[in-house]
């Protein structure tokens, strides 16, 4: 018998978001709260969706920002990247636009890496040694490694967003109730290669920006 999880790659889906859908989902209400909970009556949204904000009234300090959907349910979910416990009270309007996903079947490698949290030296006048206090984490980057076919939507957009400086999400559900990773960033850069008796292949680099979400199983 085996010990411990584990997941295989094939089996795995990892999405990439690739435009934002044209029907909007109306709030009715957002607490003040960490994380914030949306109320947005039949949302019909499901775990690790990523929607963006815009026309909120009172509670302006959300709009146009992405929130990532946790713990959803019929008519609310968790914004589980969103501390809006200091924000100013949600008056009314506002509307969720969810973004749109294509699963990256040319996805050959996916390799994470995480960069050095800040360090803060706390050192004082009673100090028997250097002391330091941590800073805010990094997220660091993902690295995508697929089969070269430029006119995939995926490959279009990751392209298009490197010139825009959009922000890309990355959503990856491991098999076997494994669970939603979902990873916001800006792609950095793109390349392509080929050679003799060979397949083009490509890479892709994303800087992540903020956390990264990682949710239960649905």
């Amino acid at each position: 018998m085996s010990a411990g999880k584990r997941y295989k790659f094939q089996g795995s889906t990892l999405q990439v978001s690739t435009g934002v859908d044209a029907v909007t989902k109306p709030i009715t209400g957002i607490s003040q709260a960490d994380p914030a909970v949306i109320t947005a009556v039949g949302h019909g949204l499901t775990l690790g969706t990523v929607a963006r904000v815009a026309a909120v009234v009172g509670m302006t300090e959300i709009n146009d920002q992405l929130v990532v959907v946790d713990n959803p349910i019929a008519d609310t979910f968790e914004a589980a990247n969103i501390n809006s416990a200091g924000y100013t009270a949600y008056t009314s309007g506002g509307t969720l636009a969810p973004l749109t996903y294509s699963a990256f079947c040319e996805l050959t490698g996916a390799n994470q890496q995480d960069g050095t949290a800040d360090e803060i030296e706390a050192t004082s006048i009673c100090s028997t040694a250097k002391e330091f206090e941590q800073g805010l984490g990094d997220s660091g980057t993902i690295t995508l490694d697929y089969n070269f076919a430029p006119h995939t939507l995926v490959q279009a957009a990751m392209r298009a967003a490197k010139v825009s400086g959009e922000e890309v999400v990355v959503r990856l559900t491991l098999p076997k109730d494994g669970g939603t990773i979902v990873m916001i960033g800006r792609v950095q850069q793109t390349s392509f290669q080929g050679s003799n008796g060979a397949l083009w292949t490509g890479s892709a680099t994303l800087r992540l920006t903020g956390e990264i979400f990682v949710l239960d199983a649905a």
